[in-house]
């Protein structure tokens, strides 16, 4: 009898299953992504000019115990990639479709570009990975990346491949809507006086499409926006020309600095610290009550920086709805103890009550 029950048990399951593979194979959705560039030789049920791809079964196992998060591909084109640092390029996708694109600074979606180097029929003909939306309009986004090993190149290549022929505009696909967008997260605008944004490498992207969002947006019009941005040296600072444009229309709402590591170190190092902690706003009383900062801060790039900052953020009690974050790599970085005193330090003692203009300097 229990051989019987284990048999019936058995077969239960294998039915069970055999439905969850059938059922995922016809979803509309798709797999989302993995490392950034990571090819997608997993990849969903694809939709390429309409012609649906099966998954292996792997994948369909793996989804049906629960997986990664899913999204529906859309076709598009890409209008523009243009070079915004040494290295970084700023791509424009615009959707083939009518449907709208509502996308924030500071979303996050999955990106595809089929492989120039692999063909139609190979299973890993799509390049896919998570990009943070700088800015969008209703029919396109601008995403940042950078160039840095064999995968980037790969991508970078393909991008200029479909830009110089409009034969390939159904050859980039995008979907999903993750993270919460910067703005959203800043809760409760008319209780600040400054926010706070610091950024390494490609974190500037977003954070910048955000900063124009704001300053366009009556509930920001009394806060001043700081915004230091980390590089490792002079040649990859990023949209010097667009951020400047900004500090010049709005000096009294919006200042930056390249913080570039090869000349003043990095973010959390004395020079940037006077910086950042510069007029930093905290209830005069005590620094121990729940009362909410004045000033909010957004972390974006290297999990170094982020948990460094994050972790003395909080040891300053900074309450956790005053900082937001997004990590891009080293997501598991622990924190040094020495960086992370720094920058309590910094922030309890706060700085003079001067005003920092715009400055792209890098000299000590």
């Amino acid at each position: 009898n229990i051989c019987i029950y284990l048999l019936a048990m058995i077969s239960s399951l294998s039915m069970v299953s055999a439905f969850a593979v059938f059922f995922l194979s016809c979803s509309s959705n798709v797999q989302a992504f993995g490392p950034v560039m990571r090819p997608a030789a997993i990849g969903g049920t694809r939709y390429v000019n309409n012609d649906a791809r099966p998954m292996s079964s792997s994948v369909l196992l793996r989804m049906a115990e629960g997986g990664p998060p899913q999204y529906e591909r859309r076709a598009a084109s890409a209008i523009s990639n243009e070079e915004v640092g040494q290295g970084t390029y700023l791509i424009r996708v615009a959707a083939d479709d009518e449907k709208p694109v509502e996308y924030e600074p500071g979303h996050v979606l999955a990106l595809e570009i089929l492989n120039p180097e692999k063909g139609e029929d190979d299973e890993e003909e799509w390049l896919r990975g998570p990009y943070t939306v700088t800015r969008s309009d209703d029919s396109s986004f601008d995403v940042m990346y950078r160039v840095v090993g064999k995968k980037s190149q790969t991508f970078s290549a393909a991008v200029v491949k479909s830009t110089d022929s409009i034969n390939n505009n159904a050859r980039f696909q995008f979907g999903g809507k993750f993270k919460v967008p910067i703005l959203e997260g800043i809760h409760h605008p008319e209780q600040l006086e400054r926010i706070v944004l610091i950024s390494t490498g490609v974190g500037v992207g977003p954070q910048m499409g955000f900063i124009e969002q704001a300053l366009c947006d009556d509930a920001f019009a009394h806060i001043q926006i700081d915004l230091y941005a980390g590089f490792r040296n002079a040649k990859d600072v990023c949209c010097s020309d667009t951020l400047n444009d900004l500090a010049t229309a709005h000096p009294d709402r919006f200042s930056w600095e390249a913080i570039v590591s090869d000349d003043v170190g990095r973010t959390s190092d004395p020079y940037a610290l006077s910086k950042i902690a510069n007029h930093a706003k905290k209830d005069s009383d005590s620094v121990n009550d729940k009362t909410a900062t004045a000033t909010h801060y957004h972390l974006i790039g290297n999990g170094s920086m982020v948990n460094e900052f994050k972790a003395g953020l909080k040891e300053a009690k900074i309450p956790d709805d005053r900082v937001t974050i997004e990590m891009y790599f080293n997501h598991k970085e622990i924190p040094r103890p020495d960086t992370v005193k720094s920058i309590t330090d910094a922030v309890l003692k706060g700085g003079d009550s001067g005003h920092t203009s715009s400055d792209t300097k890098t000299e000590k």
